[in-house]
This record gives C-alpha cells, sequence and structure tokens, in this order.
C-alpha cells in the first residue's frame, strides 16, 4: 500500500434531504464526516479529507477523480442516495479493486438501489437532531476496527464488484471457449415468455430461474434481474398451485425481494397491484383493494401507462360499489375512477393511432383495454368491435385475463347501478 496511506471520503456536502420509508429528512452530512469520519483517521494518522477540502488548482472534477484513483481507502456515504457520491461510487468500483468502505444512515438502508444492497453497506444513526453522542462513540470504535482491518489485510480482499466480475467473467469465458452449448440467455428469456403466453407455467418458472441464476451471475445481465422476479411472481401466481391462496402469497414472497412498497417500477407495481386485487376478491378483505389502489395509482401516477390506469379504475369502481352497499359518501371516488377511465382511453387510443401499432407487443393489451373502457361506458357495439380485433391476435394469456376481467366488471357496474 506504500508507506503514506491516504483515505479519500466520497459524501455529501452540507445538508441533504433524505426521502427514505416516504419521509422527508434534512440531515447534516459535515456532521457526518466531522463526528464519526474524519476523527477516527486522525487518531490513526492517516490523511483524511473530501474533494471539498483540497486546494484546487484547476478542475474539481480532475482533483475528485485522481483521488478516487489514487486513495488507498475510500469511506463512501450513500446516505440520502445523493446522485454524485453513487456515480462516483461507480467510478471507485472502477478504477480500484479495493478498501472501498460503503457507510449509509440507518433509514436509508431500506432504499437502497437493487446494484448495491447485496453489498456490505455499515449503518450509522443520524436524525434531523444530529448524531446521537453513544452513536458517535459506537461508529468510530466500528469503523476504526474497520479501517485497522483493511491495513492488515494481506493479500488485500477485492471488494469492488467491477474487479470481482472481471475476474470470474475470466474465469467464465475460459471455461466457455472450451465447451458451451447452453441457450443463450435471449433463447431463455423468449421461451420462458412463450411458455408462460401458452399458460405452461411450471415450464416458465423452470425458465425464469435459469435465466435468475445467469442474470445474478453476469454483471451485464443484472439489469433484467428486476423483470425476472416480477415474471416469476407473476407465473407463480397465475399457476394457481398447490392452490390459488397459497399461489398469491408465495407470488407475494417473491416480488418482496424487490421492495414493492418502495419500488418506481410500473411492471412491480402493476404486479403488487394485480396480486393484492385478487387476494382482495378471494378474502373479501378491504385492506387489499385498498392496498391494489395504492400499487396501481401510484403506477399510473409515475408513467400515465393503461395498464395500471385501467386497474386502478376497476379498483376504484369496486371500492365505490362497496361505499354505495355501505350506504356511505361513494361520489367522489366514482368521479375519480371516470376520469381515470377517460385517461387510460385517451393513452391507448394514441397508441393504436400510431401507423404501426399492429406489429407492437401491446397491440391485444391496448385493444382490450379499450374494450374494457367501452364496457365502463355501457358502449357494447364498440365493445365488441375491440374485442374481436383483440381475439384475432391469438393471445391465449391475455384473451383468459381479459374475458375473466370482463365477468368481474359486469358484477362490479351492477352493484354500482343498484338503485
Amino acid at each position: 500500500m506504500g508507506q503514506e496511506v491516504s483515505c479519500f471520503v466520497i459524501i455529501g456536502y452540507g445538508k441533504k434531504t433524505s426521502y427514505a420509508n416516504g419521509k422527508a429528512r434534512v440531515l447534516d452530512l459535515d456532521q457526518t464526516f466531522s463526528l464519526l469520519i474524519k476523527p477516527v483517521f486522525e487518531a490513526l494518522k492517516i490523511p483524511c479529507y473530501r474533494a471539498i477540502d483540497k486546494n484546487l488548482n484547476g478542475s474539481i472534477d480532475k482533483v475528485m477523480l485522481q483521488e478516487i484513483k489514487n486513495a488507498d481507502i475510500s469511506i463512501v456515504d450513500i446516505s440520502t442516495l445523493n446522485a454524485n457520491v453513487m456515480w462516483e461510487l461507480g467510478v471507485r468500483h472502477s478504477l480500484k479493486p479495493n478498501h472501498t468502505i460503503m457507510i449509509c444512515e440507518k433509514e436509508q438502508m431500506s432504499s437502497i438501489p437493487f446494484d448495491i444492497n447485496h453489498f456490505v453497506v455499515y449503518q450509522y444513526a443520524h436524525s434531523e437532531e444530529g448524531i446521537p453522542y453513544l452513536e458517535v462513540e459506537r461508529f468510530r470504535k466500528v469503523l476504526t476496527d474497520l479501517v485497522t482491518g483493511v491495513l492488515n489485510q494481506n493479500p488485500a480482499m477485492t471488494d469492488s464488484p467491477v474487479f470481482t466480475f472481471l475476474e470470474d467473467e475470466l474465469k467464465r469465458d475460459a471455461k466457455a471457449n472450451d465447451t458451451d452449448n447452453s441457450d443463450s440467455f435471449a433463447t431463455i428469456m423468449r421461451n420462458a415468455e412463450k411458455a408462460k403466453n401458452n399458460k405452461e407455467y411450471d415450464i416458465a418458472l423452470e425458465l425464469l430461474a435459469s435465466a435468475k441464476i445467469a442474470a445474478s451471475q453476469n454483471m451485464t445481465l443484472k439489469d433484467n434481474l428486476a423483470f425476472i422476479i416480477s415474471r416469476q411472481a407473476l407465473c407463480t401466481y397465475k399457476s394457481k398451485q398447490p392452490n390459488e391462496l397459497e399461489a398469491l402469497q408465495k407470488a407475494k414472497f417473491i416480488l418482496d425481494e424487490l421492495k414493492p412498497e418502495q419500488s418506481q417500477d410500473i411492471e412491480v407495481l402493476g404486479l403488487s397491484g394485480a396480486i393484492n386485487k385478487r387476494l382482495n376478491e378471494i378474502s373479501d378483505d378491504v385492506k387489499y383493494l385498498d392496498n391494489a389502489i395504492s400499487f396501481y395509482e401510484k403506477g399510473f401516477n409515475l408513467k400515465q401507462d393503461y395498464y395500471n390506469g385501467i386497474n386502478l379504475a376497476f379498483m376504484l369502481y369496486k371500492k365505490t360499489g362497496l361505499l354505495k352497499e355501505q350506504n356511505q359518501d361513494w361520489e367522489d371516488i366514482k368521479l375519480k375512477a371516470d376520469y381515470i377511465r377517460n385517461s387510460v382511453f385517451e393513452i391507448a387510443s394514441k397508441i393504436e393511432s400510431d401507423p404501426n401499432f399492429d406489429k407492437s407487443n401491446d397491440a391485444v393489451w391496448v385493444l382490450y383495454t379499450i374494450a374494457d373502457v367501452y364496457h365502463y361506458k355501457n358502449k357494447a357495439d364498440k365493445q365488441k368491435e375491440y374485442e374481436e380485433r383483440a381475439d384475432q391476435l391469438n393471445n391465449t394469456f391475455a384473451m383468459d385475463s381479459y374475458y375473466t376481467q370482463k365477468e368481474k366488471i359486469t358484477s362490479t357496474l351492477n352493484s354500482i347501478n343498484k338503485p
């Protein structure tokens, strides 16, 4: 490591806002540096600084990149998920194979991005009022032990996922050059989707399990993990095995890996809505109804997509019928459902107007969505027209979903229209 050891700290400056767990809190990250980090390195007689602490004769970006590359140790505070810090962490992992220590304020830990949350991150307590005295003592000891351990590593352990990937990838490539007759990742995913559409859920789940292993072991495929896990949850609950309730509960457990309550992935939100929707239908428990509305509404607000939107409208109509049966105020919920329904119609109609619409993968779902809207509007002729167009695309999975939902819409509208 050399005679002169140094530590570069990657951390936000001053007061920054954390949005962990749906709460906005202002944390003073200068306190984190001055109370928790710097004293540890002063006691160890190791220079410790941030980019802002250096004398700058040129670009701060150049100085920062040099320090990220040259520092023997780097402490990276990912509290508040500051965009600059996250980028600099990526640079550090790309340039340095070892001695990167990640820390994070404890409430933010639940919101750490998927690509980081499976690595070791050391947490500390930090409230808007500051860092408690006892926490200062505790964390300084933890950090002292960590740094001392780093200094005594021989050989140094690799903690960069980039360098770990490169090492593992070279080994896999060498092995693959000898014998690799397995299907490509794209082929596995394509076959899984085909099996799902044919309602061959056992086959789909086997393929998805293989795809998940491949994506977990290959950094270039990791971006697919959320989609793979979502498909596993979908096929699990659609399989209804060993029975529908257990399948739904298992699907919900699978999806928990993606932290749906904090997710901004509309696939995850839509699927969470669907699982809660079906749990409500089985149990009549209103909490699942409200959960479904919450997930669908968040997904629709994020991207204004027709899938979350049309399901949000249905759940709002269902809540309207429930409130009406209980002689509670229901008119505002009905107006909201009508507004969402009309918004979805505009969205789906715009997609349909595209010259290449018939060639798109979404065509069948868009057509069935428009048919749903005409169902709500009681325009049977237009509903039938769009049903027939969608049926001609011969997607068994989509067709089964639509006609099952069609019966539910009819039942819901009957409950609303009761005198």
